[in-house]
């Protein structure tokens, strides 16, 4: 009778995937190479993962859904004091050492995704949720629809730039002070949008 599969062994190995990753890229990604760093035998990627596609795809939706729980909240109901303490504490998680690491995988993900020709992908969606989380702020403090879509296409994209500059330049400071005048200015523009007097 078969040996029935540990359900926490995939997660695991991801884990243990993602952190042997810090300074290597997904191209770099296949079954020797991990089996080599991580101890195992190339058959247990096989086993978990099928091939070196289905592994690099798995590697990617772990390194997006990595804010799962921070996207979970209801952005539309949010006030303004709240969203900010949101936008400081989020900034605080996704700045640190090991996820910016994860953010240059993203990025990497993505360019790859579209050096394949594929119309959408893990990686390339993972700016959507982001996007779609700003815009249902922006509709629940009173701004159209169509214009909240603009808006925080505009602020979701320059946060990105924000954190390519983290990586590229790995002057952290600078850049959270750009950050800090981004979330100002974006917030006094959606106070203009939704007609709400500063408090």
């Amino acid at each position: 009778m078969p040996r029935r599969a540990d359900p926490t062994r995939k997660p695991e190995l991801l884990g243990q995937i993602l952190d042997h990753l810090t300074g290597r890229t997904l191209a770099t990604v296949s079954f020797r190479t991990l089996a080599e760093a991580l101890g195992v035998s190339t058959y247990v990627f096989v086993y978990h993962f099928g091939n070196r596609a289905q592994l690099v795809e798995e590697i990617v939706r772990a390194i997006v859904s990595r804010h799962d729980g921070l996207l979970a909240i209801d952005a539309g109901s949010l006030d303004e004091e709240a969203w900010r303490e949101f936008m400081a504490s989020s900034w605080d998680v996704v700045t640190s050492p090991r996820e910016l690491q994860l953010h240059r995988l993203e990025l990497e993900a993505a360019m790859l995704e579209m050096a394949q020709g594929q119309p959408s992908g893990v990686g390339r969606a993972a700016v959507a949720r982001w996007h779609a989380f700003t815009t249902a702020w922006c509709v629940g403090r009173g701004a159209q629809p169509e214009r909240a879509d603009v808006e925080a296409r505009l602020f979701t994209d320059a946060i990105y730039g924000l954190l390519y500059d983290a990586l590229a330049t790995g002057d952290l400071a600078r850049v959270t002070a750009g950050y800090r005048l981004h979330v100002d200015a974006f917030a006094a523009r959606v106070r203009d949008l939704a007609g709400i007097a500063a408090a």
